[in-house]
């Protein structure tokens, strides 16, 4: 009887641990992923990573403040515009999959290829350092649409949100 009794005790005190050891557990993740989360949205706030729409986004913004005239306002669309179709050569969904079949294979395999994988990062950012010098040159020409009035309001700004970021 008394074996029994410490049997059916044992195996309650085990289960009762063990739900406070998993409630224990899952706030632990839960305070983690929204710890994550709010770094993630902090970030996003800082201007930790900007893509393509997020920077023009940033670009129009600081074009609002400086009362552009509406043959300004039209010139920079027309800006917008040329930019854009430049920008239209994204890959194809196949040429997406190709790659990232082509990233697997280089991960997957028993023997890392330090050459494919220098070529692979190697044309990723000759893609981002073209992306960025197309949208340094589409700013110069928005930015040598303005006046010197405009112009110095957009350094003045320009100044402020970069240091923002580097905190």
């Amino acid at each position: 009887m008394k074996s029994r009794f410490t049997v059916k005790s044992s195996l309650i005190a085990l289960v009762a641990s063990s739900a406070l050891l998993a409630g224990q557990v899952y706030a632990t993740s839960t305070a983690e992923t929204t710890a994550q989360t709010e770094q993630t949205q902090q970030k996003g706030e800082r201007g930790g990573k900007h893509h393509g729409k997020s920077m023009h986004k940033s670009v129009r913004k600081m074009l609002r403040s400086l009362d552009l005239t509406e043959t300004q306002k039209t010139d920079v669309k027309a800006v917008f515009e040329k930019y854009k179709e430049d920008k239209a050569d994204r890959p194809s969904a196949e040429e997406r999959a190709a790659h990232k079949a082509e990233m697997l294979a280089l991960i997957s395999n028993a023997n890392f290829d330090d050459a494919q994988a220098d070529a692979i990062i190697d044309a990723k950012q000759l893609k981002m350092k073209e992306g960025m010098k197309n949208f340094m040159k589409m700013q110069n020409e928005i930015y040598q649409l303005l006046t010197d009035e405009q112009k110095e309001k957009f350094d003045s700004r320009f100044t402020k949100v970069k240091s923002k970021g580097r905190r």
